[in-house]
């Protein structure tokens, strides 16, 4: 090939390693290889850079609807290179279970790992991933986490929005159910709302807290029944996700309890059931193929060069039919 553009192979070579060659030369070696038919070989390229060509993917479970979309944005984002995936659940059979994730490390299987919701307990392998120098890339960690890139939505900013939404509607009495207490993404979404709540004179009262044990639909069912026997109630709900919102609706419902008409429900995260069930749900929506699109990027940036920050997504307030205002507010 080099012989029949007229240069010399590193300059082929550059070219196709991606590297720094002149807009006129990228041209000329475009319509030669192109002459040639000769196409690329992603894979070869990888053996000799020494990496696998596959990057590792943990959850806690891949039934997990929001993690579905996550993992469509990387699947849009692999389909234009020639990386292949490996995905584990760390609570495949109801267990926690990381040792495959360890061997990817140890055996060094995978050139990069994204951890999808990375919770205290996966400390140890962030840890193990970071003294094999594997680039880590962390989408919505409940943890606070350094040494490695991590993406999370704009939690707090996003409380405040769903919290002037319902003051708006004229609610007066809010109460929230996040997932477990120890969760950065709920204490967040729990501080926006407060905040934001405060500055219209509302107070989210302790009692009108709770936390859940997961962020599962089962969560926001038992919480439901909790919520629903008290004597006197907020007009308004807001739980720590989708999930556990409409297992809250769904359990509301069978109580004879009508929403919005006698209580309003929002929640965070913006996934597909949600705008399929009925009522449809209010909710925080977060750009999730977008970012499992940017993991994938920023891991492979890592790979090449280490690079750590912090990256806020904003959420996307999406109003349906799961809110209203109380029938208890005045008339404007």
């Amino acid at each position: 090939m080099a012989a029949k553009a007229g240069v010399a192979v590193s300059t082929v070579s550059r070219y196709l390693n991606d590297d720094s060659v002149s807009p006129p030369m990228k041209a000329h070696l475009s319509r030669v290889i192109e002459s040639l038919g000769y196409k690329p070989s992603r894979t070869a390229r990888n053996l000799s850079l020494g990496l696998k060509g596959c990057i590792g993917v943990v959850v806690d479970s891949i039934q997990d609807p929001w993690f579905t979309q996550l993992l469509t944005g990387m699947e849009e984002e692999l389909q234009s290179r020639d990386i292949s995936l490996m995905l584990l659940s760390l609570e495949l059979r109801d267990t926690y279970d990381a040792a495959i994730a360890f061997e990817w490390i140890d055996e060094r299987r995978v050139d990069g790992l994204i951890i999808a919701k990375c919770h205290r307990r996966d400390k140890e392998l962030v840890k193990a991933a970071l003294s094999a120098q594997l680039p880590i890339v962390a989408v919505a960690p409940d943890e606070t986490l350094s040494d490695v890139a991590v993406l999370r939505a704009d939690n707090i900013a996003a409380g405040r929005t769903l919290g002037a939404h319902l003051a708006d509607l004229g609610h007066t009495r809010v109460a929230f159910a996040g997932g477990p207490s120890a969760s950065v993404e709920s204490r967040h979404r729990l501080q926006g709302l407060r905040n934001e709540l405060g500055t219209h004179g509302i107070q989210v009262r302790k009692q009108d807290i709770c936390f859940c044990d997961s962020y599962d639909a089962e969560e926001g069912a038992a919480y439901a029944e909790t919520f629903l026997r008290q004597r006197t109630r907020p007009t308004a709900v807001v739980l720590g996700s989708d999930a556990l919102a409409i297992g809250f609706i769904r359990a509301a419902q069978q109580q004879g309890v009508h929403v919005p008409g006698d209580l309003s429900v929002a929640a965070f995260d913006g996934i597909p059931e949600g705008a399929r069930s009925w009522p449809g749900l209010t909710t925080m929506a977060q750009p999730m193929r977008e970012m499992g699109r940017d993991a994938c990027r920023r891991l492979f940036t890592a790979i090449g060069a280490a690079e750590e920050r912090t990256v806020l997504y904003s959420m996307t307030l999406v109003v349906r039919e799961s809110t209203a205002a109380p029938r208890t507010a005045p008339r404007a």
